[in-house]
């Protein structure tokens, strides 16, 4: 069953920090204090605070929050995955990774840490970081392969949760996310996260009916792209190519993506996510030379990552917001009201360990 969007969910307490691989189960009420004392103001995030608990249940203080999708994961085989996160000047951090696979289910990974002697295990990878600390989580690829060498690359999201005492720590924190190929390919790949809401003038909203990027296509050159259903319905895009001139030079559909499941008590689960080459979403000839690829979502949201591989480079290509080719701009398109409070539950959460500096 997919895992609800519920921080009260069942913590693996990062198991990063543990010694023979062995999870915290302590909940410290010292460390990088990413709460305050008092409900702080969130409400320039459109939230309420949450409330932060030590292991007896006791309220230590109150957090503001905000949450958003890394749309793809590559983890094992020829792929790593590294998801890398600063606490700001202004405050520290809690930080919450969710795992989870193309469908929307669960996933299961072994990850580290610079600090960590031996992999963790689990679906959640949680910790706090001071005032400017940064950290980086490595994502190794499925527990039962880790003898193995984990031969086989596990793909998906990654949900993020980050908590802080003011609703200015949580508008300027920017975690992001980047593959390698090595060392195969020289390729390292860095990925913005797909924000659920504009929450922020300087972070934009990762959730829009329709995206467009600029690449460029021939012998050489090749686009990739992710799509992430941000929708409760199940959708299949429609993907259009043009040319250098503006032509439509080509037209395709993806299968349908599993959408976010809501559960009866409102919450969400994990929406589905679709990789694939570009000429295996359009499959007539592509024109060669720069082209404008377009996914279209009818009036559902996704969102979408595109990639660039250019010989032996490759690089992240800007994704724009756009509109459908029947409409003439982007403001035909409306602001999604804010999902994330039924994302993120009212219930109390238990206080994280802070990595160690």
């Amino acid at each position: 069953m997919t895992k609800m969007r519920k921080p009260m969910r069942s913590i693996s307490f990062l198991g990063l920090l543990a010694l023979a691989g062995a999870a915290l189960h302590g909940q410290p009420t010292t460390g990088a204090q990413y709460w305050s004392t008092t409900p702080p103001d969130c409400s320039a995030l459109q939230e309420n605070p949450v409330v932060i608990t030590n292991s007896a249940g006791t309220t230590i203080g109150y957090s503001c929050y905000v949450t958003g999708t890394f749309v793809w994961l590559a983890a094992g085989g020829t792929w790593g995955t590294s998801i890398r996160v600063s606490a700001p000047a202004s405050g520290a951090i809690g930080v919450d990774y969710s795992f989870y696979d193309p469908t929307g289910n669960n996933l299961s990974l072994d990850t580290s840490t610079g600090a960590s002697l031996f992999p963790a295990s689990g679906s959640d990878v949680n910790f706090a970081l001071n005032a400017n600390q940064p950290s980086e989580v490595r994502l190794l690829g499925a527990p039962s392969e880790a003898t193995q060498h984990y031969p086989t690359t596990q793909t998906g999201s990654v949900y993020a949760i980050i908590y802080c005492p003011n609703a200015m720590t949580c508008e300027t924190v920017l975690p992001q996310l980047l593959y390698s190929f090595l060392p195969i390919q020289p390729w390292s790949l860095s990925v913005p996260i797909s924000w659920d809401f504009f929450y922020s003038p300087v972070q934009p909203q990762g959730a829009w009916p329709q995206w467009s990027a600029t690449g460029i296509n021939d012998a050489t050159h090749f686009v990739s792209l992710v799509i992430y259903n941000q929708d409760t319905l199940a959708t299949s895009y429609t993907v259009r190519v043009y040319d250098s001139a503006g032509n439509l030079a080509g037209t395709g559909t993806t299968p349908s993506v599993a959408p976010l499941p809501v559960f009866s008590d409102g919450s969400f689960g994990e929406g589905g996510t679709y990789g694939a080459l570009l000429s295996k979403i359009v499959t007539t000839p592509l024109p060669s030379g720069v082209i404008k690829v377009l996914v279209d979502g009818g009036s559902n949201y996704s969102a979408v990552a595109a990639l660039q591989f250019s010989g032996p480079s490759a690089t992240s290509l800007q994704v724009a917001y756009d509109s459908a080719p029947s409409t003439s701009s982007a403001t035909t398109s409306t602001m999604r009201a804010n999902v994330k409070h039924q994302r993120v539950s009212s219930t109390p959460k238990r206080v994280f360990q802070t990595l160690p500096r």
